[in-house]
């Protein structure tokens, strides 16, 4: 199965980072330029990991999570926020989203091995999270029987 990461960022240099980053492994990349058009993807695609800018035109990257927190897929799909704002203070905002890890940039200071074993933790997660869920529903529906 090939996994599908999102990509939201409206920087073409970081983009071309990722992208070779992760060239040659097994994922589906899809980009959005901003968390309005990520929305909309995320209705319209199966995404299993999320990279997230935070400074962005038309909706940055903590409107997106505020809106993301809103939808069903939020609990089930990992956020990784890739952002050269590195203060305390923004990063406590972004961490009070769960997000499942921060990158600091610039994106091609940080070793390769590094960011595919953040991004190989993160979908491990997802499918942890995913198989939880399914095992949920079958006790859920197992205990209704019963009673």
């Amino acid at each position: 199965m090939i996994n599908t990461i999102l990509v939201i960022d409206d920087n073409v240099f970081d983009n071309a980072i990722i992208k070779n980053y992760l060239y040659g492994e097994r994922y589906s990349i899809v980009s959005a330029q901003n968390g309005r058009e990520a929305l909309e993807l995320i209705e319209s695609r199966n995404i299993d990991l999320i990279l997230l800018d935070i400074v962005m035109p038309i909706m940055d990257g903590y409107d997106f999570l505020k809106e993301f927190s809103k939808t069903s897929y939020y609990k089930e799909i990992p956020v990784i926020v890739a952002s050269s704002l590195d203060n305390t203070e923004n990063m406590e905002k972004i961490l009070e989203f769960d997000v499942f890890d921060y990158i600091i940039k610039p994106l091609e200071q940080i070793n390769k091995l590094i960011f595919l074993n953040k991004i190989k933790s993160a979908l491990k997660y997802r499918n942890v999270l995913l198989e939880l869920n399914k095992a949920t529903r079958l006790i859920n529906q197992l205990s209704t029987k019963e009673a």
